[in-house]
């Protein structure tokens, strides 16, 4: 018996962050949805005011356990300085490549080193919105869904155009490989490998090939808003084999709540927007262009010898979030898990939600491995 709960003690990890954040989720939907009644008669700004400052707060407790509780440190390279100045006005479109489902975690830690955090929305494929609260929350909050396969370009035109039209506060993430980069799928890569050379473009090593559609959405439909493009390139340490020299995918959640990732590396390049083309066959080649550069700075990181050595050009910063940034709101949403937890009259029935929910995310995260 013993032993048995000491080989689960590492799970623990994971279990208990998991459980804290998915716990919090019915406390921090109350409190959105009581906001939104308060401000059905006041002008859309004073809902979205109120809406980013939740969403902040309820993502800075992620934050604190993808970050402290891990022990993960996070360098920065290329536009560094993007990271140390802090720009609540900048409205930003940010592409990455795409790994694993902490990719999302890492776009945050950008956002929130840029005092943007509560901005954040997402471009999402469609089976996301079918997620328990989260996917319906997503919505409201300002993400967008799009079909992986069938793109409907005028449903994504129509809500974009909706929120340049509101002047929305906007810091849109979209990945336009459109799926995770597992790179032991082999029907996966040589489906990407075959539309390169389809497209007379040299096969990626490192990624998948991008889909324009979205992206080209993304950039026509916001105009006038977005002033700036976040080009950003994530590599995890861990991810190569160094003795059979084979890569190996990225961190599941848990595995990376574990603390099995102890390094992120992220190139930045912050692109003013008007150099950006608008037109559909410009934007091809550019976007084409910043991903051949994504596939060279990855084939750098993986050339490495060992993992000690593996990192983009240039030098890494190290720019950690505070405490003082982080802990209060992983307070606050923890004491509101506590005390709707204790309360006689409804601490039953707030359990069983919790749980059911906590349930949910283990599951999703199991997937997600």
């Amino acid at each position: 018996m013993l032993l048995t709960l000491v080989a689960w003690l590492p799970q623990l990890r994971w279990l208990l962050p998991t459980a804290a954040m998915m716990g919090a989720s019915p406390a921090y939907l109350t409190a959105v949805l009581l906001w939104r009644t308060v401000t059905l008669l006041l002008p859309r700004a004073a809902w979205r005011w109120g809406d980013d400052l939740l969403y902040s707060t309820y993502n800075r407790q992620c934050l604190f356990y993808f970050e402290k509780w891990t022990g993960t440190e996070i360098l920065f390279y290329g536009d560094t300085d993007a990271v140390e100045r802090r720009s609540k006005g900048e409205n930003v479109l940010f592409i990455s490549n795409h790994q694993c489902t902490v990719d999302w975690v890492m776009a945050e830690a950008v956002a929130q080193r840029r005092g943007s955090l509560g901005r954040v929305r997402y471009v999402l494929k469609t089976g996301i919105k079918y997620l328990p609260l989260y996917g319906w929350y997503l919505h409201l909050h300002g993400s967008f869904y799009i079909k992986r396969s069938g793109f409907q370009k005028n449903t994504l035109k129509t809500q974009l155009a909706k929120a340049n039209k509101t002047k929305e506060p906007m810091w849109l993430i979209i990945y336009p490989e459109g799926t995770r980069l597992n790179p032991e799928s082999m029907k996966l890569m040589k489906s990407s490998k075959d539309f390169s050379e389809s497209q007379g473009i040299p096969a990626f090593k490192h990624l998948l090939h991008p889909r324009l559609r979205g992206f080209h959405t993304c950039i026509q439909g916001l105009q006038g808003s977005v002033e700036s493009v976040f080009d950003v390139t994530i590599a995890y340490s861990g991810t190569k084999d160094y003795k059979t020299n084979q890569r190996i995918p990225a961190p599941s959640m848990q595995d990376f709540l574990m603390g099995k990732c102890k390094k992120v590396h992220i190139h930045i390049s912050r692109i003013p927007i008007e150099q950006v083309p608008i037109e559909e066959e410009a934007l091809k080649q550019w976007l084409i262009q910043k991903y051949q550069e994504k596939d060279k700075l990855l084939d750098e990181f993986y050339s490495a010898v060992s993992e000690d050595e593996a990192k983009f050009p240039g030098v890494g910063m190290s720019r950690p979030l505070s405490l003082v940034s982080l802990l209060p709101s992983t307070c606050l949403w923890a004491g509101a898990l506590l005390s709707r937890t204790l309360r006689e009259d409804r601490g039953a029935s707030y359990c069983r939600l919790a749980a059911g929910l906590g349930v949910v995310g283990v599951v999703w995260m199991g997937l997600k491995r």
